[in-house]
């Protein structure tokens, strides 16, 4: 019985520890990175936010939050980009 309630309590509290590393990566989310970029350009209508790529990142990027919620790595070199972060900006005051 003993070594049934050890086990029990080892693999509690490895789940316990799986989770939190979720929770922690998703408290992180405004940090996250661009790998590849979207290809095409995206109507400024479709989107709400965006989030700038952290400064570490292998790619310097722009997370566009669209109305769905979908999340977009753009390229912040496009000119398109630039106009969209500006008009964003300027709705948002």
């Amino acid at each position: 019985m003993g070594h049934y309630c050890l086990c029990l309590f080892i693999g509690l509290l490895a789940v316990a520890f799986l989770q939190s590393g979720v929770l922690a990566n998703n408290a992180n989310m405004p940090g996250e990175c661009c790998f590849d970029y979207y290809p095409r350009k995206i109507p400024i209508t479709k989107v709400n936010s965006y989030i700038v790529t952290r400064p570490e990142c292998t790619k310097p990027g722009v997370i566009l939050v669209t109305q769905k919620g979908f999340r977009i790595c753009v390229n912040t070199g496009l000119s398109w980009v630039k106009n969209a972060l500006k008009k964003i900006d300027d709705r948002n005051f």
